[in-house]
């Protein structure tokens, strides 16, 4: 049997609050040195880490301490990839500092607009980094109609943006409910979803949830469906150290490993290795603990599950 594989990715972005809305004047990046730091003790316990980053972290000068500091480990154990958040991405449509909430996921934009920001996007990081990426990470999940052509026309490869089991639009956004985390390629594209796993405490029903996501639906539509969610304790966790402890996670993996999931992604944002940055890490033991639940399940994937580490480009 396939060996399970585990990747790392880093939502590489700018500080904002994420509560306040989306502001083109928000493009902050503070978090290098202690990015560095974590990725460092990452990798050093057998993992590898794919940087999606965005305009304003490539353009930082953390950002830049960041790339440089790892361009050597670039195709080895780090892979610099693209992350689109459009509202803080050039060119802009017009001067208004506040983007609407529907705009800031890429796949609502005008096939002209999404292409041209991921294209100036994608150009910076070449430059940055000596590196044409061909992993892309929609930011929000905003993966859109036009999307999958843009991408092929700039030359990628592979697609993160994909959320099993996960329903965006009450946001304006994407609605990925019918998609478990099973890779799949189409259209020259190889997609990857970021892992997340229906958990309860009959293995029964949590089965046939994950075999079967669209049936979740029916928790959507009353009072009534709601309530037996609860009574069967249904729940939704996702592969992050961010809201997730790492019990968590090993149950994720576990409910995933039995459906024959092979392909692992595990996922934080970049400001979350800084004290209050994101609402996951507010103090000393937040961090602590943040940082100690991701390491904690590197070892138990390695240790446990005889487990690889990979790159998104080299799967």
């Amino acid at each position: 049997m396939t060996k399970p594989k585990l990747s790392i990715i880093i939502h590489a972005e700018e500080e904002f609050n994420w509560d306040r809305g989306f502001f083109r004047s928000n493009t902050d990046v503070s978090h290098g040195r202690e990015l560095i730091d974590f990725v460092d003790d990452i990798i050093n316990n057998g993992a590898k880490v794919t940087l999606a980053m965005d305009y304003p972290f490539i353009k930082s000068s953390d950002g830049k301490e960041v790339i440089n500091h790892f361009r050597r480990l670039e195709g080895k154990d780090i892979e610099f990839a693209s992350h689109l958040h459009p509202w803080v991405t050039p060119p802009y449509d017009d001067d208004n500092d506040e983007v609407e909430n529907y705009f800031s996921f890429p796949g609502n934009l005008t096939k002209e607009s999404e292409f041209n920001k991921l294209k100036n996007l994608t150009d910076e990081i070449e430059k940055e980094t000596g590196t044409r990426p061909i992993t892309y990470l929609a930011g929000r999940y905003g993966f859109g109609r036009n999307s999958e052509e843009i991408l092929k026309s700039l030359g990628y490869k592979v697609d993160l943006s994909i959320s099993s089991y996960t329903n965006f639009t009450e946001n304006g956004g994407p609605n990925f409910t019918d998609y478990s985390n099973e890779v799949y390629s189409e259209n020259t594209i190889t997609y990857i979803p970021h892992t997340c796993s229906i958990i309860s405490f009959s293995k029964m029903i949590e089965d046939h949830f994950n075999k079967n996501p669209s049936s979740l639906k029916i928790f959507e539509k009353s009072k009534i469906t709601a309530l037996i969610s609860k009574i069967l304790r249904i729940k939704k966790y996702r592969l992050s150290p961010e809201g997730f402890s790492v019990s968590e996670m090993i149950e994720v993996t576990e409910a995933q490993l039995r459906l024959g999931q092979r392909e692992f992604i595990l996922s934080f944002h970049s400001p979350s290795t800084k004290i209050g940055m994101t609402p996951y890490v507010n103090n000393q033991k937040e961090l602590d603990d943040f940082k100690k639940s991701v390491l904690d399940y590197i070892g138990w994937f390695n240790n446990n599950l005889n487990g690889m580490a990979f790159l998104p480009k080299c799967l």
